[in-house]
């Protein structure tokens, strides 16, 4: 069976992209980013409640590493234009979940990103985004819309716990870059250690085998 690492979060989009890969054949593993401190615990508390809902509702174990992902924010913050944020976070997230999921033997990553739903999700940001990494990038829920994710989170179960009360992150630009142009990105994570914060997430990562 051919195996995927998602990148899951307590928001309603990704649990749904992660039911949708599990019912065509995939075996899924889960990583999550915990963006302490621009987040309280509560986005991390749901995404484990999720993990467990999906683990139960399917039958299956599933591997969940949480990645210490505020320190990357707040550094990129520090050192970089801060209209870059997202379109560094999700690179970041992208080559942690790549070094992951080799290791996990994983052939794709699984996102429930959803297009032009927010500023990391337009065509050329989604672009430079995955020029971050060589691993395909599956992303079922693209041209849903928003009624449409939340009907199937609805018909799924995990609509419930991805609506509880949590922080949104804080780390979000005021004016983030829509329209990403690659050579200005790879110019500001020059200002940063990014190899040395990847090799650190990877080996820092907590692991939760969650089991039905």
């Amino acid at each position: 069976m051919k195996k995927a690492l998602s990148l899951i979060s307590s928001g309603i989009d990704s649990p749904v992209a992660t039911y949708l890969m599990t019912k065509k054949g995939l075996s899924v593993d889960c990583i999550h980013f915990d963006n302490q401190p621009f987040t309280d615990s509560r986005p991390r508390e749901k995404t484990v409640k999720q993990v467990e809902f999906l683990s139960k509702k399917l039958n299956k174990k599933i591997k969940l590493y949480i990645v210490n992902h505020g320190r990357h924010q707040a550094e990129f913050m520090r050192n970089a234009n801060k209209r870059y944020g997202c379109i560094f976070c999700r690179r970041m997230m992208f080559k942690i979940s790549q070094r992951i999921a080799l290791k996990e033997k994983c052939r794709y990553l699984v996102t429930g990103e959803n297009l032009g739903q927010v500023a990391s999700q337009t065509l050329d940001n989604m672009a430079a985004a995955d020029s971050a990494v060589n691993i395909p990038i599956l992303r079922p829920l693209l041209t849903y819309d928003k009624q449409e994710i939340v009907d199937a989170a609805k018909e799924i179960g995990t609509y419930n716990i991805s609506i509880e009360k949590g922080i949104c992150c804080r780390a979000v630009p005021k004016s983030p870059i829509t329209k990403a142009k690659i050579d200005i990105i790879l110019y500001e994570e020059k200002k940063v250690d990014v190899k040395k914060l990847l090799d650190d997430a990877v080996k820092s990562a907590e692991v939760i085998v969650i089991n039905p």
